[in-house]
Parts: structure tokens; sequence; C-alpha cells
């Protein structure tokens, strides 16, 4: 029976371990690498959907305005407000992904902007986060913790606050799941399988986005080279929006309307 409690306890140590990898690589690794991906290509490609966004808007306006042009239609404000409605409603989807871009470029770049934290308090950061992980994870101690002590371990460890989860640590009483289980062959084959679970979430974790792109990232020649493409087709698509924006205005002007600007 010792002998079975200590293959437990190994495994439930292992599995923590794989837990605490999976929560470094999903709060920690994923922001440093969306901040690499901004610093060197993120920027031009927000501006490219951005550009590329306007001038589809641009070609929807053309269009509807057109056809009421060919068939002797007047370009009214009631024909403009359908417009700006039916653009609204095209556009929506397209609109919420540059906002969802905007803020996490912001948030990269005050990542980049923070301070680098000493090698010492990331050991130390690593280690009490692993213990308290351990602790509090269901699949670990065997039983259900309280989400709102999770939530705060999660939350320390993200804003790499050591001394809140060292007192998180202090105000428990006591490892969860330290008591043996009726059936150690049961407990110890379902840590084998959650174990087994855990790596394959790791290794679909590490070859999904931003993951799979690191060794790209990292290539000097590599960033390089899509920047100027990038820069290439910005300047392109620069190109054809300002003829779409003169076609678009000629045809508000052709009707007595004013122009209208559609932004970047």
């Amino acid at each position: 029976m010792v002998e079975k409690l200590g293959e437990i306890e190994h495994l439930r140590h292992g599995l923590a371990v794989l837990i605490e990898e999976l929560e470094t690589l999903l709060h920690r690794k994923r922001d440093a690498l969306l901040a690499l991906y901004a610093r060197t290509v993120g920027e031009l490609e927000y501006e490219l959907f951005r550009l590329e966004t306007a001038i589809s808007e641009l070609r929807y306006r053309i269009a509807f305005l057109q056809k009421d042009v060919n068939l002797g239609k007047a370009v009214t404000a009631g024909r403009i407000a359908v417009l700006d409605g039916e653009v609204a409603a095209e556009f929506e989807k397209r609109k919420a992904e540059i906002e969802r871009r905007e803020e996490e470029l912001r948030r990269s770049m005050e990542y980049l902007q923070a301070p680098v934290m000493p090698p010492e308090k990331a050991r130390a950061l690593k280690a009490a986060y692993r213990r308290l992980c351990r602790q509090l994870h269901p699949d670990v101690a065997g039983s259900m913790s309280p989400s709102r002590q999770r939530q705060l371990v999660q939350y320390a460890y993200r804003a790499a606050d050591l001394e809140l989860l060292k007192a998180l640590e202090e105000g428990m009483d006591g490892p969860a799941g330290d008591e043996a289980p009726g059936d150690l062959d049961g407990e110890a084959e379902r840590l084998a399988a959650l174990i087994e679970a855990q790596k394959e979430r790791i290794a679909g974790t590490l070859s999904s986005p931003p993951f799979c792109y690191e060794s790209r990232l990292l290539d000097e020649a590599w960033v390089a080279a899509k920047r100027q493409e990038l820069k290439r087709e910005i300047s392109a698509g620069a190109a054809r929006k300002e003829h779409l924006q003169a076609r678009y205005d000629d045809l508000l002007a052709s009707s007595g309307r004013p122009h209208g600007t559609i932004s970047k």
C-alpha cells in the first residue's frame, strides 16, 4: 500500500507539473509571443486588414449607388441612410475584428513595456504556482476546490504577484487530497489517464497559433521579408482605396450629395 501511495504521489506531482506547463503556455508564453508578433509583423497586418475592410466597404457602397444611378433613381438622403444601415450590418463582424485586433495590439505593446522579471522571482513564482496548482486543481487533489481560490491563484500568476501567491498558500490548511483513496489502483489509473490527456492538450496548444509561428517570428530573415511583403500590399491597397474613394465621391457629386470619406 505504501508503494502504491508513493506511485499516486508521483503521478499527482507529474500532473501538477503538466498543468502548470499548460498554464504557462496559455497565460505567459502566449503573451510574449503575441508581443513579439505585434512588434515584428502584427502592426502591419492590422493596418492591412483595416485597409482591406475600407476597400470592401467602398466597393459595396459604389455597387449600391451605381445600381440606383443605372435605374434612374435619385440618390436621396433616405437612400444613403439605407446604404449606411446595410454597410453597418454587412461589416459588423469585420469592425468587431478590427476592435479585437486593436485591443490585442494594445495589450501586446503594454507587455513589451513591462519591466523584465528577475530570474530569482520567476523561479519562486513558478514554484509557488506549482504547489498551489497541485493543491487546488480537482484532477490533482481529487476534489473540487473553491473556484474563487483557483481564480485568485491564476490571477496572481498572470500578474506575477509573488506576494499574493505566498499569501494564498499560507492561508490554506494543507494540500487537498492527502487522504488515501479507497481504490488506489483506480486512482493511479485516473491520474495516468489525466496525464496523457494533459500531454495531448499541450501538444495541441503548441501546434496552434501563435505557438506554431514561434520559429518564424524568431527568424530575422523571414520577418524582414514578411514586412516588405506587407508594406507592398499596404501601398497597393492605399492606391486602390484612393481610386475607389474618388469614384464614390463622383457618384455622390453626380446626385448632388456631399462627399463621404471612408475611414482607413
